[in-house]
């Protein structure tokens, strides 16, 4: 027992981070059971205990800042503040603990752990009865600044590893937060014996979101879909409401019924398509390790083309944002608006690309135009007027069958006489990556049997650089290496766009391929005047009076157009 700690007025705090902690670790009721121990071995007087779940990490604190102003008021002298350990008033560093302890000296409060790192402060002039600021003098002051500065390390450490795992698991398509309305999570083990969480439908609510994305892919408006999701016997799912120390549930939020701007939300959450989308993977989608909720098909026709997921060839996904409906305003801008597939017919005033725009009338209702002003009156066509004429021309296209044949035999017989040319090339280049390669074994051999330090990171800065060159000859041997077969796709791709060009050249999925193929068609791209009076400049392929020779094609076969393969 320390006698002068004897009928001291003291408050006690006791933190944790969270509720979690409380539960897990050691909890506020243990830590009040050790303060109030530590208060009665020393005969100290409790004037009041709080118990706070909060971070450590923050700067000024609500909980301080309460029983600081507790202090204050208080009819009774309170000499010091007292918690479990250092780490429980402060992790947030030597600063924000300098500036407790100096609010806490105001009102002429000592802090003071059970531990006993802190020591009472001393006067070094005490002797000759002379007190100054300087004077006043902390013996654990040194101890004091270690804990504070470990907690705050050791918060750094724990962070790092549990945050950065967390990161890595999303990143890999796992669940590392609670579960998605509609799923729960389900613990499981990895190939390697780890355990590892993913999200399974929840029995009795994934019924809720199936029926949402399905019944929006089916056609049925959003009013109609909240009125029979609801009458499903939808709620918002119950929520706890904690107080603000967060150590108390208060109330019970939630229960509410489906609303509209609710079921909207919920369409464009591409977690319930098994897709993950969020700041941890930089916004990018990642395909989750569980099945969705629906498949990728109902969640693109459920959001009616505002937002679809696509899977490349390569299997990465991609996040494509568009509209909802095609005579909905206020469409974000893009350079391929798929509201407006035909910007690249010029215009016949200036010879530049059309705009797209949906300008409102006096009813309020938009009107998609094509138009153009730049530097000129202003020249508008509607969207329904200017497509038409479009796909009327388009339509109309007839060509004689002879030109593919003409096509055919051209492609074929220049590619023979290039052909020993493009082997004698690949067969140079093939023996360049063996040359180089053979190098770069030998540097490898004579970095491992080197003792210098100097000359091995010379040998290896040589080994990356025959790693690139190897890579370029690479590429270039692949850019060169046209076999017959591929002359033959391309003869397949040509005849497809010549047999059916308004199935290729109306086809607006894609608008950056149905631009490339436009440019393939015309010999320089139309005015929306050309298509007006059908007088569009065709290219070589689709005009046989061309003077424009066949075997220049195969000097750019590589770009001609994107294939067709199945």
């Amino acid at each position: 027992m320390n006698t002068n700690l004897k009928n001291k007025n003291v408050v006690i705090q006791c933190r944790v981070s969270s509720v979690g902690q409380s539960r897990d670790g050691e909890s506020n009721e243990l830590q009040e059971k050790l303060n109030r121990k530590f208060a009665a071995d020393n005969g100290m007087n409790v004037i009041r205990l709080w118990q706070t779940a909060i971070s450590g990490r923050k700067l000024f604190r609500d909980d301080f800042e309460e029983i600081l102003k507790f202090i204050k008021k208080s009819k009774v002298q309170i000499h010091y503040y007292v918690f479990r350990s250092i780490d429980r008033a402060t992790r947030a560093g030597t600063t924000e603990y300098d500036r407790m302890k100096t609010e806490l000296a105001k009102v002429g409060v000592e802090m003071l752990d059970t531990y006993g790192i802190i020591q009472p402060s001393i006067n070094t002039l005490d002797d000759l009865n002379f007190k100054y600021d300087w004077s006043d003098y902390s013996p654990s002051e040194m101890s004091e600044k270690i804990e504070v500065t470990k907690a705050k390390q050791e918060v750094t450490t724990i962070l790092t590893r549990m945050i950065g795992q967390e990161i890595r698991l999303t990143q890999q398509g796992y669940r590392t937060r609670r579960q998605s309305d509609g799923y729960m999570n389900k613990k499981i083990y990895d190939e390697y014996g780890k355990k590892k969480t993913i999200q399974v439908e929840d029995e009795k609510r994934g019924k809720f979101f199936i029926a949402m994305f399905t019944l929006r892919a089916e056609g049925l408006s959003d009013p109609d879909i909240v009125e029979k999701v609801n009458a499903m016997g939808y709620t918002s799912p119950l929520r706890n409401k904690w107080n603000e120390s967060h150590t108390k549930i208060i109330a019970i939020t939630g229960g509410y019924p489906l609303t509209v701007k609710a079921l909207q939300a919920n369409i464009m959450n591409t977690i319930y398509a098994g897709v993950l989308c969020e700041k941890w993977t930089y916004y990018k989608p990642v395909k989750a390790q569980y099945k969705g909720l629906v498949d990728i098909e109902t969640f693109n026709r459920a959001n009616k083309g505002k937002l679809s997921i696509h899977e490349n060839k390569d299997g990465m996904l991609e996040l494509v944002y568009g509209i909802e409906k095609p005579e909905y305003r206020g469409m974000t801008r893009m350079r391929h608006n798929p509201l407006f597939p035909y910007k690249i017919i010029l215009c016949p005033f200036c010879g530049k690309p059309f705009k797209g725009s949906s300008p409102s009338g006096k009813s309020g209702k938009g009107f998609p135009t094509y138009h153009c002003a730049r530097n000129h009156k202003f020249y508008g066509v509607k969207k329904k007027v200017f497509e038409g004429t479009i796909e009327k021309f388009v339509h109309s296209l007839r060509f004689k069958p002879e030109i593919v044949n003409s096509i055919e035999m051209t492609m074929l017989n220049k590619y023979r006489e290039r052909e020993k040319e493009i082997v004698q090339a690949s067969s140079s280049i093939h023996q360049n990556i063996a040359d180089l390669q053979a190098e770069q074994a030998s540097k490898l051999d004579a970095i491992v049997a080197s003792k210098s330090a100097l000359v091995r990171e010379k040998l290896e800065r040589d080994v990356e650089e025959l790693e690139e060159k190897i890579k370029k000859a690479r590429n270039e041997r692949l850019q060169i290496e046209i076999s017959e077969t591929d002359i033959r796709f391309l003869i397949r791709d040509v005849k497809k766009i010549v047999e059916h060009p308004a199935e290729i050249l109306l086809d607006t999925r894609d608008l950056q391929a149905h631009n490339t193929f436009f440019k393939l068609v015309f010999e320089k791209m139309p005015t929306y005047q050309d298509f007006v009076s059908g007088t569009p400049k065709m290219a070589w392929i689709f005009d046989i009076s061309s003077k424009n020779s066949l075997a220049d094609v195969i000097v750019t076969l590589p770009g001609v157009a994107p294939g067709f393969r199945d």
